[in-house]
């Protein structure tokens, strides 16, 4: 199955751990809250979105010039198609990106077993992410 839809991001919590000539790196903590809410995709009578918060842990590379590239790791909380559970998402991308791919890599409760791709984007229509998913 796969749907977009919107998110909040709610919580930003950014520092630098290391400085040396042009380039900054640093972390980020970031939440999101999830409410199923504008979903756009293929069966939609069918899919039902992401209930839920997440939590990721960015590592981010900065230059003078601006951000140059992300890594994260999410773990999302909450319910997707009905079934309530935790995943954990892994994605980046570089700033030559216009938007940023990532998997799901593990999944419980009663959402053990999920697999599937993700993209987040963030442009003039706000953050979203497209979700494209299998449940066993």
């Amino acid at each position: 199955m796969r749907f977009t839809q919107a998110f909040e991001i709610t919580k930003w919590d950014q520092s630098t751990y290391d400085e040396s000539g042009e380039l900054t790196l640093g972390r980020a903590v970031v939440g999101k809250t999830f409410t199923g809410s504008k979903l756009e995709g293929a069966d939609l009578d069918q899919v039902e979105g992401l209930e839920g918060t997440s939590t990721a842990e960015l590592l981010m590379v900065g230059t003078a010039q601006g951000p140059a590239a992300y890594t994260a790791v999410e773990r999302f909380t909450g319910t997707l198609a009905g079934r309530d559970g935790t995943f954990v998402i892994v994605h980046g991308a570089s700033a030559d990106q216009t938007s940023s791919p990532g998997k799901i890599v593990a999944a419980d409760g009663d959402l053990t077993g999920l697999t599937g791709t993700v993209v987040y984007e963030h442009d003039d229509q706000g953050p979203r992410l497209t979700v494209d998913y299998e449940l066993p």
